[in-house]
């Protein structure tokens, strides 16, 4: 056997480098289960806006500003939460879950595959956009608006998902009549769409680097130990007619020159590209020369007292830490503590005279199933009052008010009374009224 013959007979396989074939799929998966999270949070009940009670909605539930643990608890809780983010990993949110940057690659792609690379709408650079001699087919063009449209229209739905139940945005989408819906939602909807389209046309990625007041507020949290790309500067004869990990960078920056505040998003779309590159030529050794890194690689550690890039992370967010427990505690002690019906009693507008004889028990259900409340009255004799319903049903949260009527033949004085009202549920309340009766 020669020894060509023996060599083909040895097997050859191939190293994998990591990030080669799975960093850039788990972001575009985590950029999808992002827009899907969105979408599901209010239509599932666990998160929305209710703009007719001035309140939110979680679970089902009505949580109102008086519901202050619960409300106070859960900011907080998304405050340190973001901080805590900022410290350790920096824009990575911005890179991988930001729905901005989603529909602005998306735009990119799009706008490349129909009308080339250097058909860019907007250049901060000054130069014309440029449409590809081969590409320039009408057909491509209204390929193009109607790939935009699209996404804008979907867009456009999200916020209102926010302030409406899912069964009215039906009603909006098909035109049906619907009660709940605002007459002039539609030019509210078209309003939005005209803006994503604007946003998705004309600024895409000038958001990230100009306007987004995410990363203003990151430079006050972000620091040489946060997450960031480290380039190996020891092997950079590999790059030295190699320009991959630029020409995919979609904000045209050179993550071999990266700073504690730019514009990079740790998309980690140059790492994928060099370690690509790495991986498919025969002259170039080892794996990519970029690499996701916290705190400085190429500085020496003093043995014995450097800490861990946990342990780092920690003393940098100690306050952040501590507020992101505390907001999780108060949240849970609002939940615990959560009333599901409220009511209170209020004298009622129409005045007899200088004598008040009515008063409107006002009951509010905060949940979004049916219930059935009972109202009673102790401390009164029933001739001395009339009562216009003892129960009250609700279907869904609600408000619903019962006229109280006290009789004015009432011998002149004070008189305590209490109102009661327990609900099918178990929840039971009390209001304590002081009537005073002028007398006959």
């Amino acid at each position: 056997m020669s020894p060509n013959e023996s060599l083909k007979q040895i097997p050859v396989q191939q190293e994998h480098v990591a990030g080669a074939t799975k960093l850039h799929a788990a972001r575009r998966a985590v950029q999808y289960l992002t827009l899907l999270v969105l979408v599901v949070i209010p239509m599932s009940g666990l998160f929305r806006i209710d703009p007719q009670v001035g309140g939110f909605i979680m679970l089902d539930r009505q949580v109102w500003f008086s519901d202050i643990f619960i409300v106070m608890g859960f900011w907080v809780f998304i405050a340190s939460l973001l901080v805590m983010m900022y410290s350790l990993v920096g824009s990575v949110f911005c890179g991988w879950m930001c729905p901005q940057n989603t529909v602005s690659e998306y735009a990119n792609m799009l706008t490349e595959k129909l009308l080339g690379r250097r058909a860019q709408m907007m250049d901060m650079s000054g130069d014309r956009m440029t449409v590809a001699s081969r590409k320039q087919s009408p057909l491509n063009y209204v390929l193009l608006a109607i790939g935009l449209l699209l996404p804008a229209m979907f867009f456009a739905l999200i916020p209102l998902l926010y302030f409406y139940p899912p069964s009215a945005i039906w009603s909006l989408i098909t035109f049906s009549e619907d009660t709940r819906l605002a007459g002039s939602l539609h030019w509210i909807y078209m309003v939005c769409v005209a803006i994503f389209m604007l946003d998705i046309v004309v600024i895409r990625h000038l958001m990230c680097k100009y306007m987004c007041i995410y990363r203003v507020w990151q430079h006050s949290f972000k620091t040489k130990e946060t997450l960031h790309i480290h380039y190996d500067i020891a092997r950079s004869d590999h790059c030295a007619t190699c320009h991959y990990c630029v020409d995919s960078c979609f904000l045209d920056i050179d993550p071999r020159q990266t700073e504690v505040f730019d514009s990079c998003v740790n998309c980690g779309e140059c790492i994928t590209a060099c370690d690509e590159l790495h991986t498919k030529s025969k002259k170039l050794a080892g794996p990519g020369l970029l690499s996701f890194a916290i705190g400085d690689k190429d500085k020496p550690k003093k043995s014995g007292k450097e800490m861990g890039s946990v342990a780092s992370f920690f003393a940098r967010a100690r306050v952040s830490s501590m507020a992101t427990v505390i907001g999780a505690v108060f949240f849970m002690i609002g939940i615990a503590g959560y009333q599901n019906n409220e009511f209170s009693v209020y004298r009622s507008e129409a005045w007899h005279g200088a004598k008040v004889l009515d008063y409107r028990i006002n009951v509010a259900h905060k949940l979004y199933h049916p219930t059935d409340i009972t109202l009673r009255i102790e401390g009164l004799d029933p001739a001395q009052y009339q009562l216009q319903s003892t129960r009250v049903r609700f279907d869904t949260a609600g408000r619903k008010d019962v006229a109280l009527h006290v009789i004015e033949s009432l011998p002149k004085g004070l008189y305590r009374f209490r109102v009661y009202a327990t609900s099918t549920s178990g929840w039971s309340g009390v209001f304590d009224v002081t009537h005073f009766a002028p007398g006959s």
